[in-house]
């Protein structure tokens, strides 16, 4: 596992055990390797998992020093396999690039990123002249080398407008897939289970887990659920990315997606009470965070009672009309 690899999954060591790997690093590759140091190594990386992410990734970082200048008379070892020269000054300096990256490591896994409350809107400018509109209850983290431009989306909704460097690619990791674009805008939507793209303009490449990478085309959105295909389709642009204009764009919306939606915004809830109303369709246009209002809509279209319950507002009732109501906030 890379380095990016393990802070885009969350498996990152800890500060002890990159340590404790960058030490047997060290021995492996120094002029005291014996066949007890090689024993005692195998123990400590059969002890627990955490010691074999942890070997991956200093092992990762030990290969990448390479480049670093060997004395003018060194003394060396040879590593069993091909010939390979290795200086102890070289070890020396790995453990001291080791242990610099496993502080980078361990402030990145606290770095609470950039983030949205309930009910919150931020737009951003990046370092390259990207812009990003983070949505409501989200969290990125913005991260540049001089391969590519990353930015992990760990929860909510993102909308990328990205500066276009050929030779730089932007690239979008969340829940396990990559979205990868020059210059172009597109949305990313994460909730719990679900993972939805949508290309604005431009165009992106969405590598999943598994399969084939996908090209969107312009209008059209990716969503990955759990258990299901990837699916295609093609939703009005205006209601995706309504919450930009500060609307939730409902239409034909069964009554409980409709309360999701609406509870995005707003730390006071509202639910449900009769499983029975949960499929009434709504259609209209609502003010993000406007909650009351929008229960309101909903009684008086179905006959429904607005509740309030201890800080949650409770639509009470059966349904008494079939058809949705349209509504403009």
């Amino acid at each position: 596992m890379s380095v990016f690899e393990a802070k885009v999954s969350g498996e990152v060591p800890s500060a002890a055990a990159c340590a404790e790997a960058a030490a047997w690093i060290a021995r492996l590759h120094g002029e005291g390797r014996s066949t007890g140091v090689e024993a005692g190594f195998k123990r400590w990386l059969a002890a627990c998992p955490e010691h074999h992410l942890a070997f991956e990734m200093a092992n990762e970082i030990w290969l990448s020093t390479e480049h670093l200048p060997k004395p003018e008379t060194p003394a060396f070892v040879r590593w069993p396999k091909g010939g390979f020269v290795v200086t102890w000054p070289r070890a020396l300096a790995a453990m001291a690039v080791i242990a610099l990256v496993v502080i980078g490591i361990t402030l990145h896994a606290r770095d609470p990123g950039l983030i949205t409350g309930v009910g919150e809107q931020r737009n951003l400018t990046l370092e390259d002249g990207s812009r990003v509109s983070l949505n409501t209850a989200s969290r990125i983290h913005v991260t540049y080398d001089s391969r590519a431009r990353r930015v992990e989306l760990d929860e909510g909704e993102a909308y990328f407008e990205v500066a276009r460097h050929p030779n730089w690619p932007f690239i979008v990791v969340a829940g396990g897939k990559q979205v990868v674009a020059l210059g172009t805008a597109f949305l990313v939507r994460r909730d719990e289970d679900n993972l939805a793209v949508t290309l604005v303009e431009g165009r992106v490449t969405v590598a999943p887990a598994q399969g084939a990478d996908i090209t969107l085309a312009p209008g059209q959105r990716l969503t990955f659920s759990p258990h299901e295909p990837p699916r295609l389709d093609r939703p009005p642009l205006d209601r995706v990315i309504a919450w930009q204009r500060g609307q939730v764009i409902l239409d034909h919306t069964p009554l409980a997606q409709a309360v999701a939606e609406m509870n995005r915004y707003s730390a006071l809830e509202l639910t449900i009470e009769a499983p029975e109303a949960r499929r009434a369709q709504v259609t209209g246009i609502f003010r993000v965070g406007d909650s009351q209002n929008f229960a309101q809509a909903v009684a008086e279209t179905y006959h429904l009672r607005v509740l309030d319950r201890g800080g949650r507002i409770v639509l009470s009732g059966l349904p008494t009309e079939s058809g949705g109501h349209s509504n403009e906030k």
